[in-house]
């Protein structure tokens, strides 16, 4: 029986590891480039859930495309002048370090107008349960 139990409280460990462990994110399950469809990033993004120490990959050919953090007007507006970060060589990845929005646009041409922007909504990493005693034998 101490055995069973042991062995069901590895497994559970084990459980919440996983779920805890940072998640990569191919942006786009694919190649970073102006898309089929001016959502599809947006719909990329909804499909998905993002956490705290996760990160964003996005898989571009240098000189073509990049990959720059802006603010929510500046991804509105599709502008990158006062980038937070910015990605020149792919294939590039963001670390998702705080909570929050987190928006993403290519700068070249018009190429964010065109759809190549994303934005992911970032939530905080879920405590770990405490371990619980294995109850006596």
């Amino acid at each position: 029986m101490l055995a069973v139990v042991r062995a069901l409280g590895l497994l559970l460990a084990g459980r919440c590891f996983f779920a805890a462990a940072a998640v990569p994110h191919l942006v786009g399950d694919s190649i970073w480039s102006i898309p089929t469809s001016d959502d599809f990033y947006i719909r990329w993004a909804e499909n998905r859930s993002f956490a705290v120490g996760d990160s964003l990959t996005f898989r571009f050919e240098v000189g073509f495309y990049d990959a720059v953090q802006v603010s929510r007007r500046e991804f509105d507006e599709c502008t990158a002048e006062n980038p937070f970060r910015s990605f020149p060589e792919g294939p590039a990845t963001a670390r998702l370090n705080e909570e929050g929005v987190h928006y993403f646009v290519c700068s070249f041409g018009n190429y964010c107008r065109l759809g190549q922007k994303v934005a992911v909504s970032v939530r905080r990493k879920l405590p770990r349960p405490a371990a619980s005693a294995a109850p006596p034998p």
